[in-house]
C-alpha cells in the first residue's frame, strides 16, 4: 500500500503542479457509518460531524482535455450506537482522522467556449486513495462491565466516473458513480492485528456549487461508500470478518479560488 501511495504522490507532482485553477475549501460534513448482519439487521450506527480542509487544482493544458489533483484532510468525533461481540448493546464515541488524494482527467463535451446563456459539460475520470483511522473509545455496559475499544485503519483505492456541468451564472453540478477496487482494513484487537479486504460496491456522489464571486463560493456535496462482507480470518480460536458496511456523508463547504 505504501508503494501505491507513493505512486499517487509522484503522479500528483508530475501533473502540472502549477495549476491554472486552484480551489481551497473548508467545511463540515454530516457523517453516517453502518454495519449489517447477513439477514439485513443493523449491527451498529455511527453519526456525527467531521471537519475538513480541501485543496483542488486543475490545469487546462489542452482545448478539450484537462488534468487535476485534489487532497482532503478530515477529522471528527462521532457517536457510536452498537453492540459487543456477545450482542450486548453499547454506546461510545469514535475518533476519525483521514486523508484523501485524487488524480483526475477531464474531457470537455460540446463547444470549446461557453456560449451566451448556455452551460458547459465535462466528463470526469478520477483515481483516488482514501485512508482513515477509526478508533472506538473504551466504554462500559449498562451494568458497569468495562468494554475495551479498538482501532481500525482503512486504505481504499477507488475510481470515479461522472459528469460536471457549469453555467454562466456560477452554478455547477457534479454527479456520478464510485467503485472501490482495492480496500485494506487493519484491525488491532486484543493484542492481535487482523488484515481484512472488504470488497467495494458501486455507490453515488454528487455536488452542487454556487460562485458568489470570482473568488468565493459555496457548495453542498454528497459522497458514499458501499462494502460487501469480507472473507473471514482466524485469530486464536475465533474467526473475524468485516460485516457489510456503508458510509454516507453530506458536506457543506466554503471555497476560495485563485
Amino acid at each position: 500500500m505504501l508503494r501505491i501511495f507513493g505512486l499517487l504522490a509522484l503522479l500528483m507532482l508530475s501533473t502540472h503542479v502549477a495549476a491554472t485553477e486552484v480551489d481551497i475549501s473548508v467545511g463540515s460534513e454530516s457523517f453516517l457509518w453502518q454495519e449489517f448482519a447477513d439477514n439485513g439487521d443493523k449491527y451498529l450506527e455511527e453519526t456525527g460531524l467531521r471537519h475538513f480542509v480541501d485543496i483542488q487544482g486543475v490545469n487546462h493544458y489542452h482545448p478539450v482535455w484537462s488534468t487535476g489533483f485534489a487532497g482532503r484532510f478530515y477529522s471528527g468525533v462521532v457517536d457510536y450506537d452498537g453492540q459487543t461481540m456477545d450482542g450486548d448493546p453499547v454506546t461510545t464515541e469514535v475518533d476519525y482522522n483521514g486523508m484523501r488524494f485524487e488524480l483526475g482527467l477531464f474531457r470537455r463535451v460540446g463547444n470549446l467556449a461557453m456560449q451566451p446563456g448556455q452551460g458547459q459539460w465535462w466528463l470526469d475520470f478520477v483515481l483516488g486513495n482514501d485512508m482513515w483511522r477509526r478508533h472506538l473509545r473504551d466504554t462500559a455496559l449498562s451494568d458497569g462491565r468495562p468494554v475495551s475499544g479498538y482501532t481500525e485503519r482503512y486504505s481504499s483505492i477507488y475510481g470515479r466516473l461522472g459528469a460536471n456541468y457549469i453555467n454562466p451564472l456560477g452554478l455547477s453540478v457534479v454527479f456520478g458513480v464510485k467503485l472501490p477496487f482495492h480496500t485494506e482494513e487493519e484491525v488491532k484487537l486484543a493484542g492481535d492485528t487482523l488484515l481484512l479486504n472488504p470488497e467495494g460496491r458501486l455507490s453515488l456522489y454528487a455536488r452542487l456549487g454556487y460562485a458568489l464571486s470570482v473568488a468565493w463560493g459555496l457548495s453542498i456535496a454528497y459522497d458514499s461508500y458501499r462494502f460487501a462482507k469480507s472473507d473471514e480470518v482466524q485469530s486464536g480460536a475465533y474467526l473475524y470478518h468485516q460485516p457489510e458496511s456503508s458510509q454516507d456523508t453530506l458536506a457543506f463547504g466554503a471555497h476560495f479560488r485563485f
